[in-house]
């Protein structure tokens, strides 16, 4: 008789705690007005199955995104490759040969500027670049590609001495960023101008240039760190291209055996598509979300990483959009690994909570409560943290996400 008690006793113990999380999903959303419940999901995924509220409706995911363009690079790159950009100068010339180095914003400019002020330049007659140098520092909040036309523009903004002042304020912006990632840089503000900017064909060297000299990004973990700790979009949407040339993301989560109609991915950052209108948004089911958390956690130890490598871990030494979250759960410290998302009228959490078992879990809210919906989700997966006691703090190293070591940025070649 025993026998059949046990097993009876394990079902009823398992359908008592999906009615709990159920119950206290519902009585937050109205705690913190998340409505309607209808457009609200969550999961988590416990000894292979898989429960919560709407696990399978097609939600909008925003900078979820980012953790299945993490998977894409992790099982179609070299994790720890890193990206060679070379500079070529004249007296009054400087011509620079991209690499494709998808982590090239203000702080990169800056500390190049303040690198060639080292050597004794201050002033360009002309700069060029080829089509595979890619810089853009403008926030976005909708899907546009960077173009060279784009970095154009930028490069003509930070050598125009005219835009002096929102350069300094760019660069206290980068000084700020290096104290916290405890990288010391010299405060002496970089100055650069040139009096021409331009476009050059892809791999062209027009002169005799008399040096040369490379910059060498951090390894692509390292970027794709930075990429999820500050949800760095134009970063995201450069890695998923570079893996896209190998293999589209459809046709890898496909091979994954995810099935095919429960995601929809237009770019690898999670902004929304506005051109052609209507909007589109990047979509997964609740379902979806765990498995790609799970394939990226196996896929990573192939590269001898894991996902401290990549994402941000609770407990406030990482920066970026998680690092203010779960303050009013202490047990929450070193125990959640996850990516946030936030769009117009979306909120979005996601990742694995480490207990004796590793639960993914995930929460959907498509809401125009976007603010009041992080305290729900942080909530809500606290009361899910005391259902999976004990919790395995992770012991987290902290890993810089600045992208550099406070080293010489350029190395010549002699």
């Amino acid at each position: 008789m025993l026998k059949y008690l046990i097993p009876i006793l394990f079902s009823t113990l398992a359908f008592a705690q999906v009615d709990t999380f159920e119950g206290d999903h519902l009585r937050l959303l109205r705690k913190y007005k998340i409505t309607p419940s209808k457009e609200q999901a969550y999961c988590y995924s416990q000894n292979e199955e898989v429960r919560g509220y709407q696990v399978d409706k097609l939600q909008r995911m925003a900078s979820l995104t980012k953790i299945f363009t993490t998977l894409q690079a992790s099982e179609l790159l070299d994790l720890h490759k890193k990206y060679t950009t070379t500079f070529y100068i004249s007296d009054d010339e400087l011509f620079i040969k991209g690499g494709l180095d998808p982590y090239f914003e203000e702080d990169k400019i800056l500390l190049l500027f303040k690198d060639l002020n080292r050597l004794g330049y201050k002033k360009f007659k002309r700069v060029t670049f080829d089509d595979q140098f890619w810089f853009y520092d403008l926030g976005l909040s909708t899907y546009e590609p960077i173009t060279p036309a784009k970095t154009l523009a930028r490069l003509k903004f930070y050598l125009n001495p005219r835009n002096r002042a929102s350069v300094r304020s760019a660069w206290n912006t980068v000084l700020n960023f290096a104290e916290e990632e405890n990288v010391f840089i010299d405060k002496t503000f970089p100055e650069l101008t040139a009096t021409t900017v331009a476009l050059a064909p892809s791999g062209m060297v027009h002169a005799p240039f008399a040096r040369e000299f490379n910059h060498t990004s951090m390894p692509l973990h390292r970027i794709i760190k930075s990429m999820n700790v500050m949800s760095k979009n134009h970063v995201a949407q450069n890695i998923f291209l570079e893996a896209s040339k190998i293999k589209s993301m459809k046709q890898l989560l496909i091979e994954k055996k995810i099935p095919e109609g429960t995601f929809l991915v237009y770019n690898g950052s999670g902004l929304p598509m506005e051109t052609p209108a209507p909007r589109k948004d990047n979509l997964s089911s609740c379902r979806t979300v765990l498995q790609v958390m799970k394939l990226l956690e196996n896929s990573l130890e192939k590269h001898k990483l894991n996902l401290s490598d990549v994402m941000a871990l609770t407990g406030g030494k990482d920066l970026g959009s998680f690092r203010g979250r779960f303050n009013r759960y202490p047990e929450a410290t070193d125990t959640i690994f996850a990516k946030t998302g936030t769009l117009k009228h979306s909120s979005s959490l996601a990742g694995i909570i480490l207990s004796s078992q590793k639960i993914p879990f995930a929460v959907l809210n498509h809401t125009p409560n976007v603010a009041s919906a992080r305290s729900f989700q942080d909530e809500f997966v606290g009361t899910m943290l005391q259902s999976f006691e004990p919790l395995s703090p992770f012991p987290y190293l902290k890993i810089s996400i600045f992208p550099w070591d406070g080293s010489d940025f350029l190395t010549e070649n002699l």
